[in-house]
This record gives structure tokens, C-alpha cells and sequence, in this order.
């Protein structure tokens, strides 16, 4: 088994935090796990993306060049700079707000939701954990596919030993929610 994700945005959004943390929850999970980040010279507010890559076995090749299971995307030109990214099969999930109507002209034949998750953070008070909130997102995403099999308590061991764990756990949850609520609006 072997699952590649893409997340992207602008430099600040704390891209590669998410992607550190999820393989931090991959690795207390017993999978082999790599992060690769990508960024520009001007990275507070310039373009970044990470590639993480979860597997059973050892990991070869730690990049998502044209295979992504999963594309995260929230800032317009981080979405711009990550999108070679995207097979027809890659399961996207991009910004409802941050980015605009020429996601669908770029990405024409893969699953793409729009998911306001730079919204509900707004909403909430949290525009500097957007990225947690992301993750909580995926992780419900996550869960129904069991690819990987990654465990709620997985996740809250990781946030727990981290800086800011309340604040981590609060916005994971929310993003949690925010899966459901979409998701049960489309059922």
C-alpha cells in the first residue's frame, strides 16, 4: 500500500507543518513516511507545496510527479505552482474561496470539492491554523478509505506532544466537522 499527498498554499499558511504532521501520525502508525518541500526564494506569502508518501514497504521515491492520491489546496498560487500534481484518479480538495474559478479549466477530469476552509477558520478565529484544520478535514476522508489506516488517537498522540496541542486538537475537530457537514449536505 502506498498513498501520495499534495498539499499546497502560500508560505505562512504552515504547509509544511501539515505535511510534518501527518507523517509523524503515519510514523506512530508503523508506516514508512516521507516530506518533500517545495517553495520559492520568497517564501513568507510566496507559493509552497510539500509531497508526503505513506507506504508498507520503503519508499524509492519521496515526489508526486503527476500521481497524487490526494491534493490539498488552499491559496491561489499555491494551487497554481502544485498542480502537475494531478492524475484523473487524484482526489481534490481545494479552497472554496482562496481559489478561483480556473481550478475546474486545470483540473478537468479528477474528483475536485470545494471545501471553505479558509472560511470556517475565519469564522472560528483561527486563520493561522488553517493547516490543522485541513487535516482534520482529510483525516475523515482518510478514515472512511482506511488508506491508510490512520487512527483518531493516532493523530491526538502527535498534536498532545506538540506546542499548541489544545489549540491543534480544537481545529482538528473542526475540521472534522466541517468534512461531515459538507459530505452530509451531498448525501
Amino acid at each position: 500500500m502506498k498513498v501520495k499527498f499534495r498539499f499546497s498554499g502560500r508560505g505562512g499558511q504552515g504547509i509544511k507543518f501539515l505535511g510534518s504532521a501527518l507523517v509523524r501520525v503515519a510514523m506512530v502508525a508503523k508506516y514508512h513516511a516521507t516530506l518533500s518541500v517545495d517553495y520559492t526564494p520568497s517564501v513568507r506569502g510566496g507559493p509552497i507545496f510539500c509531497d508526503v508518501v505513506l507506504s508498507t514497504e520503503p519508499i524509492a521515491y519521496p515526489y508526486c510527479d503527476g500521481d497524487a492520491d490526494f491534493f490539498v489546496a488552499i491559496d491561489q498560487k499555491g494551487f497554481e505552482r502544485a498542480t502537475e500534481c494531478v492524475s484523473d484518479d487524484t482526489i481534490c480538495f481545494i479552497d472554496a474561496d482562496s481559489i478561483d474559478s480556473t481550478a475546474e479549466e486545470i483540473i478537468k477530469k479528477a474528483p475536485l470539492h470545494r471545501v471553505p476552509i479558509t472560511k470556517r477558520a475565519d469564522e472560528r478565529k483561527m486563520t493561522g491554523s488553517v493547516n490543522v484544520l485541513s487535516l482534520g478535514f482529510l483525516s475523515e476522508h482518510l478514515k472512511k478509505s482506511k488508506k491508510p489506516d490512520l487512527k483518531e488517537d493516532q493523530y491526538l498522540q502527535v498534536f498532545n506532544n506538540m506546542r499548541g496541542s489544545e489549540n491543534n486538537i480544537r481545529t482538528f475537530q473542526i475540521g472534522k466537522d466541517l468534512y461531515h457537514e459538507i459530505f452530509a449536505k451531498a448525501a
